[in-house]
């Protein structure tokens, strides 16, 4: 083995085996560092990419959140008929830039007593658009409370 490296040190022109082993051992040095170097940004790197699709997941999941609170308390507005339509009108026009153009026509149709939809198949329509499609709830699943007659006790 000895031979063998006094070899390669006299081929590269070296005469001392101190300098060659020393160099050798150097070089395995700056091989480790490079490998050890390389596994931890592949490493980083897988997590930085798992973490940035988490936190994209967690703000889609967040804005279907907040769409789907918006239908429903503009159907719970307009259901209760106030008086002011401020309210009413923001809560429709907002819904309007964000839900695809069938449903967006269905939602006014409906709040105009237009077409034969009623407020639970809309809120369907809504859920299978934040559930990607896929919902196995049904209108006649959902429960609304009419609005109590006022009695007058004078």
């Amino acid at each position: 083995m000895e031979n063998g490296v006094n070899t390669i040190g006299t081929l590269l022109g070296w005469s001392d085996l101190g300098l060659f082993a020393l160099l050798i051992t150097f070089l395995q040095y700056i091989i480790a560092c490079w490998l050890k170097s390389r596994i931890q940004y592949s490493i980083k790197n897988e997590y930085d990419r798992k973490l940035e699709q988490l936190k994209v997941d967690l703000n889609f999941s967040v804005k279907k959140r907040e769409e789907a609170a918006l239908v429903a308390e503009l159907l719970a507005e307009w259901i209760s008929q106030p008086e002011d339509r401020k309210i009413l009108n923001k809560l429709l026009w907002e819904a309007s830039l964000w839900l695809p153009d069938e449903e967006t026509l269905a939602l006014n149709n409906l709040l105009a007593h237009e077409g034969n939809i009623t407020t639970k198949q809309m809120l369907i329509k809504i859920r299978k658009i934040i559930q990607n499609g896929e919902t196995s709830i049904t209108a006649e699943d959902l429960t609304s409370f009419a609005k109590k007659p006022s009695t007058d006790h004078g």
